[in-house]
């Protein structure tokens, strides 16, 4: 871990550059632990410089933090359609991750500089000066967030868990780096033992974050935070029944679904019921906010607008399901609609909170995603409440329910797709193509063009003819067709760990992809 020393040292002195008076941040050398932490408020704010630090960091404007792995998982998947703007192509491509391009070098980078972050408030939060109810909160919220990048490495890195258990995928450092371990760095650990040091993290968390804690923010991770992590990981890792436990306790204390008014708000602020857990804007940190030049296609002023629909996904949603009102052939946003050459299945989900200042808040969980879990780990179990929660969540979006008695694979199609469906843009594609070994797919759209109709300023109604725009890229880099388990899903170990690190291959070997 030579390198990743190296980089955490020289950037710690910025760790505070994006902060608000909530993210309030202190930076960490490791040099003097007694100063740095030498209490509870002092660990607290090396914990907000690493959240701040993974979500505000960018290597370059196409890699807002943490969000461009997000946004490069939907780019890389079946169902949505990229334009030639600026960002994500060449994900839509699939060869930017394989080809350890920024993505894939700020994945490694953000992880495990917070990792870091983590470990050195776990290592000092005992003897910090504070109360008892403090200390454990802190101490949760480190082993929680330490837990989530162990999650994110488990994910990304290594084809699903039954496909090879022993598969190798990522380094385990649950202490933090100082010269003489970085410089002699540790193996890599397997697949299931960074799923099961992720699983164990977050289970520790939940037995020290107070359920009586309430958070001034929703970045904050409380008790139902740690829930929603912790189910999300065990469906991951195929721990049905701990899949099922976790996020029954959940919907336990939080089954909100949103209104269609609240669905068509944009998605962009933490003030929204159904939001768990997000990251938080403001006029002073919004670096990632930039995401949304992405993802809202319908706003003028928004930059790229690029995270179109494909045409043919569209026809999955009911005619009755709201989502689908939202998703329509547009000419590019503010464009002169007679003029424009093209036009985009556009989707409006995502939209700028305040496109004057250009900030939007980030969602990273909601109810329904906690719903989907639930029905899924539940169908694995054959439990019969399976289809009772996937169709909870289908009547809250106006879709038609699905009938009882379906079988198990027929039921799992259905919640697969309706995960698709609910979660589109929110950064789940990819992974759920690797853990359940899967595809892309990808289908040629007629360029043919179509009638397009709109109004003008005027209240007039035209209809013009206008080339539809589908999916382009139809066969991995090689030119190979797509299909599972392939090499170019997923996210790859840096050259420069690589070099460094001597002991990376000691206990599991390279992949057999990368040495054929």
């Amino acid at each position: 871990m030579k390198t990743i020393f190296k980089y955490i040292f020289s950037i710690a002195l910025g760790a505070g550059m994006f902060t608000s008076c909530d993210l309030d941040t202190i930076p960490t050398t490791y040099v003097d632990a007694g100063s740095v932490f030498g209490k509870t408020g002092d660990a607290e704010k090396v914990l907000n410089g690493g959240w701040n630090y993974l979500m505000e960091t960018f290597n370059s404007y196409a890699n807002p933090g943490y969000g461009a792995m997000l946004r490069a998982n939907d780019a890389m998947g079946s169902d949505v359609v990229l334009n030639d703007k600026y960002g994500f192509r060449s994900h839509n491509q699939l060869s930017a991750i394989y080809g350890k391009g920024g993505t894939n070098t700020l994945s490694w980078l953000l992880a495990y500089r917070v990792i870091n972050d983590c470990n050195g408030v776990l290592d000092n939060i005992d003897n910090a000066e504070g109360t008892q109810f403090d200390r454990d909160r802190i101490k949760g919220q480190a082993l929680a967030l330490r837990g989530f990048l162990y999650l994110h490495l488990a994910s990304s890195y290594s084809f699903a868990i039954d496909k090879d258990p022993n598969a190798v995928c990522a380094p385990i450092y649950t202490q933090s780096t100082d010269e003489n371990i970085a410089a002699e760095g540790k193996p890599a650990s397997s697949v299931s033992e960074v799923y099961a040091q992720a699983i164990s993290d977050l289970e520790a968390a939940l037995e020290l974050i107070p359920e009586t804690y309430v958070r001034n923010s929703k970045h904050k991770i409380d008790n139902e935070v740690v829930l929603g992590i912790l189910s999300r990981a065990c469906l991951y890792a195929r721990e049905w029944d701990k899949a099922k436990m976790y996020s029954d306790q959940l919907l336990a204390k939080d089954n909100y679904l949103m209104s269609e008014s609240e669905y068509n708000d944009g998605f962009s602020t933490v003030d929204n019921k159904e939001w768990i857990w997000g990251h938080p804007q403001t006029n002073d940190q919004s670096n990632a906010s930039y995401q949304f030049h992405f993802l809202d296609t319908t706003t003028p002023g928004s930059y790229y607008y690029s995270f179109n629909m494909d045409p043919y996904f569209r026809d999955q949603f009911d005619e009755g399901d709201y989502r689908k009102k939202m998703i329509f052939w547009a000419t590019d946003p503010g464009a002169d609609k007679e003029s424009a050459s093209y036009v985009w299945m556009r989707y409006s989900k995502f939209k700028f909170r305040d496109i004057e200042n250009e900030v939007a808040d980030i969602v990273l969980m909601r109810v329904s995603e906690i719903y989907l879990i639930n029905a899924e780990a539940k169908a694995r179990l054959n439990d019969p409440d399976a289809v009772n929660k996937l169709n909870d969540l289908k009547t809250a979006r106006g879709a038609q329910t699905v009938a009882s008695g379906l079988s198990q694979q027929e039921l799992l199609d259905a919640i697969w797709l309706e995960r698709r469906k609910e979660l589109w843009g929110e950064g789940f594609s990819l992974i759920d193509i690797i853990r359940n070994q899967q595809t892309v797919v990808r289908k040629v759209y007629p360029d043919d063009p179509i009638d397009y109709t709109y109004t003008d300023g005027n209240g007039q109604t035209h209809t013009v003819q206008k080339k539809a725009q589908g999916h382009r890229y139809f066969k991995f880099p090689d030119q190979s067709d797509f299909c599972p388990n392939s090499k170019y899903y997923l996210y790859r170990i840096t050259d420069s760990e690589e070099l460094a690190n001597k002991n990376l291959y000691n206990d599991h070997p390279k992949l057999s992809i990368y040495t054929e």
